[in-house]
């Protein structure tokens, strides 16, 4: 069976849903916001070569739109909308990873576990004394009830009093599942986690994870800084960190990008599950390391799939090819 795993186009945010061979489903992050930042919309109409008054017209509109910029909206998906259509109506999450406890990170929570109240077995959280009361999303594009039922999940309950185990991992973890779904974790360590805590820097304490399978691995970082890379390069071996995929962490911001780390993992591919700047990005420090950089913000939803012969097929929210890789294990190929 293979690997799959899909970076949802959700905007300015992170949502990464894997398809394991063992046929457990772990999914990483949400976020449900559908808006297009003027940033991006910015961004896109560079891509295209267009002023801001030809993406949004009619007469430079890909054939069914109504403009450029009407296309690019149509690629935003919703989490649960998507997580249904792919796995279909009984479908369940193994385990749900919050990276760390920022609000683009975990808006979604409470319509995709509370409101539609998907089955949950396994919840991944951080050790972080993050904490909000009502007030502070007052203007905030967020929602408190996303927050709320965070709150309810490090708890481990849910609506209806449905249950589910609560895991709080460090560097090194190892259990039946995780390693049965060739998952390690690569970060925080706790000394990572004191840190972000003294600091208030929640994005160091992410859950950095490696998923492997059929010799090739993916290396998920949430929205690991300088301090966290500096720490893995120190704790780690370096076959550890070298893999063939790498989401870009931090949305592939220049924050969170470590030109040592990039030299250890040399990934063939770097995907991208964009922010809102643009102009912060760090796509051309990621490609003088030889990868092939890829964006939602221009592919829409980015699926790669990993086959038994170690294969790697990479689409597009359309099921287009973008790219792919030959197999690890050529005498399995078909």
């Amino acid at each position: 069976m293979p690997l799959s795993i899909h970076f949802l186009n959700v905007g300015h945010g992170d949502c990464t849903l894997i398809e394991h061979p063992s046929g457990r489903i772990t999914m990483i992050d949400i976020n449900n916001s559908k808006s297009l930042p003027e940033s991006d919309v910015d961004a896109l109409a560079d891509f295209r070569g267009l002023s801001r008054e030809a993406f949004a017209s009619r007469a430079s509109a890909p054939a069914g739109f109504e403009s450029w910029e009407q296309y690019y909206r149509s690629l935003l998906v919703d989490p649960y909308d998507y997580f249904r259509s792919t796995f279909g109506a009984s479908a369940s999450v193994f385990r749900y990873i919050q990276t760390h406890p920022d609000m683009d990170h975990m808006s979604g929570l409470h319509r995709f576990f509370w409101q539609e109240q998907v089955s949950l077995q396994n919840f991944w959280d951080t050790d972080h004394g993050k904490s909000f009361v009502e007030a502070d999303f007052e203007n905030s594009g967020y929602s408190h009830l996303d927050w709320l039922v965070y709150q309810c999940m490090k708890a481990g309950v849910l609506r209806d009093g449905a249950q589910h185990q609560v895991l709080n991992l460090a560097q090194g973890a190892a259990a039946q599942y995780y390693l049965d779904d060739g998952i390690a974790v690569l970060s925080p360590t706790q000394n990572l986690v004191k840190d972000a805590n003294d600091k208030a820097n929640w994005n160091n304490l992410s859950y950095v994870l490696r998923v492997e399978h059929a010799g090739r691995s993916v290396v998920l970082p949430g929205d690991a800084e300088k301090a966290a890379w500096d720490e893995m390069l120190a704790t780690l071996d370096h076959d550890d960190l070298s893999c063939d995929i790498l989401k870009a962490s931090h949305h592939g911001r220049e924050s969170g990008y470590s030109k040592d780390a990039m030299e250890v993992m040399n990934p063939a591919f770097v995907v991208c599950s964009v922010g809102k700047k643009p102009s912060t990005d760090a796509s051309d420090e990621y490609k003088s390391h030889g990868a092939t950089v890829l964006s939602t913000r221009y592919h829409g939803t980015i699926t790669i799939r990993i086959g038994d012969d170690g294969a790697i097929a990479v689409r597009n929210h359309d099921n287009s090819t973008i790219s792919s890789l030959g197999a690890t294990r050529p005498w399995l190929t078909a």
